[in-house]
């Protein structure tokens, strides 16, 4: 199928067309427009024309064309974390680039969720995604955490899995891993070299390798970690104004606060410049560096993830699995690097800076 195809489907150039599907960073005017050209893609399983030429005429074996299954395990639709979004765009123009054939991309919280894990629930939504007697894919690839039961009824279903993560799938599959500890420990340590000594944790602590990368890097520094400085929350935007909230209403709040993820931290930003009036204003470090990171005041310091990376080596790890060059579990780690912007400054800074979105 072509891009004029698509095109007609939804009423946009060709060259539009050509842009998003070539592009994740790209521009488009119209997130609507992007939307439904990404979602024809899918319908008609859009692969490029060469690839589809090849798919035509008959390839060879070591080129055939394989069909991948998407998972993404965030939170629900509303709750919508843009880290994985620009996952999902960049592993979809990878699988594009690769000759793959984009299949099922599934969105659903409840494999992430533990005490779900637990009840009699999660057999049936595996059953759901590979019902019997439905044509198959190739290969599964899992964006965002997922729990150990629900990796293991994933992959009695589909045996070439791999998973994109921050937190280890504890060698259960395939994983590409930017590991959330590390994250946390050099944001941290971040704020303890610029002075700060009383440093707050916004994001999940159950179970999350953040939060223990956090105290981790507190202890450390031979600092206590103090249970008033630390909010636990969905890893959200209203997570992160709800927080701003609580620590300006303590008597001994933070002086630098790490964000489990960046979405948080716009949240967070946003609120202390609504309040910026009454005094308190906290460094804020976080991780993830989504798009939005750049466009926040003060510009956002973070530690970013290498997306593009991630979903690169994640494809490798399958279609080497798929085409049966390993067999054992494997693991393919990442490093973050820090992006110093303008969100911290020295404990003790007396510069106010501009806090808006």
């Amino acid at each position: 199928m072509s891009l004029k195809k698509i095109a007609q489907m939804t009423g946009v150039s060709v060259s539009t067309v050509g842009r998003i599907l070539s592009d994740p960073n790209h521009k488009c005017a119209s997130e609507e427009v992007r939307r439904k050209v990404i979602e024809a893609a899918r319908e008609i399983s859009y692969i490029p024309n060469a690839s589809a030429r090849a798919l035509k005429t008959g390839v060879k074996n070591e080129e055939k064309i394989y069909r991948i299954d998407i998972l993404l395990t965030r939170a629900a639709h509303e709750m919508t974390d843009p880290f994985y979004d620009e996952l999902l765009m960049l592993l979809e123009k990878e699988l594009r680039s690769s000759g793959c054939i984009v299949g099922n991309v599934w969105q659903n919280s409840e494999f992430s969720d533990e005490k779900l894990s637990r009840t009699d629930r999660l057999p049936k939504l595996a059953e759901e995604l590979f019902p019997e007697g439905a044509p198959r894919s190739d290969g599964l690839i899992v964006i965002g955490r997922v729990t150990v039961r629900a990796l293991k009824l994933l992959k009695a279903k589909e045996k070439n899995l791999v998973s994109i993560n921050r937190n280890s799938s504890g060698c259960e599959a395939d994983e590409v891993l930017c590991d959330g500890g590390r994250i946390a420990r050099t944001a941290v340590s971040y704020l303890t070299k610029l002075g700060h000594t009383k440093i707050g944790y916004v994001g999940p602590c159950h179970n999350e390798a953040r939060f223990t990368g956090y105290q981790t890097a507190l202890m450390n520094s031979h600092l206590t970690p103090d249970i008033d400085h630390i909010f636990d929350t969905l890893p959200n935007e209203e997570g992160g104004i709800a927080a701003m909230e609580y620590f300006a209403s303590l008597d001994d709040p933070p002086t630098g606060i790490y964000c489990a993820n960046d979405i948080l931290a716009v949240g967070l930003l946003g609120a202390l410049g609504r309040r910026r009036s009454r005094g308190y204003m906290p460094s804020v470090i976080a991780s993830d560096d989504i798009e939005t990171a750049q466009y926040t005041r003060p510009m956002l310091t973070t530690i970013s993830l290498p997306k593009k990376e991630m979903v690169r080596f994640a494809l490798m790890l399958l279609l080497d699995r798929i085409k049966g060059g390993h067999r054992i579990i494997s693991r393919v780690e990442v490093e973050g690097t820090l992006v110093i912007r303008e969100s911290c400054r020295p404990a003790g800074e007396l510069n106010e800076p501009e806090y808006y979105i």
